[in-house]
């Protein structure tokens, strides 16, 4: 759980960091010079922060244990046809109008990205 990252951030480390006494961040580049607010913290562990960590971990917990299928839906996904936009005007699935249609580059186009 630990090691579990989204967008390359250590989930449990990033929920930490905002709860920790010091949340000093160095000023990288031309940013503003952090806000007086940032002062304004509580001086001790919250009640409430302990009842956060385990709503965190229970959902991550409950997010791992989903990774199997997760991957498997992803893999059939990323492996079926392609619906055409032929196909999907055929079946009504698209209400677009004709400037909308004209501005597809590529009708043709078999990959995502």
């Amino acid at each position: 759980m630990w090691n579990y990252e989204v967008s390359g951030k250590q989930t449990i480390v990033h929920w930490f960091s905002y709860r920790k006494q010091d949340r000093s961040r160095p000023i990288i580049g031309n940013r503003r010079p952090p806000s007086p607010l940032n002062q304004i913290q509580p001086d001790r562990w919250l009640a409430e922060y302990t009842t956060e960590l385990l709503n965190l971990l229970n959902i991550l917990g409950l997010l791992i244990d989903l990774e199997p299928q997760q991957a498997d839906l992803l893999d059939r996904i990323c492996t079926s046809d392609i619906i055409s936009v032929d196909q999907l005007q055929d079946a009504n699935a698209l209400a677009t109008t004709p400037s909308v249609t004209a501005s597809i580059s590529n009708p043709d186009q078999t990959s995502l990205f």
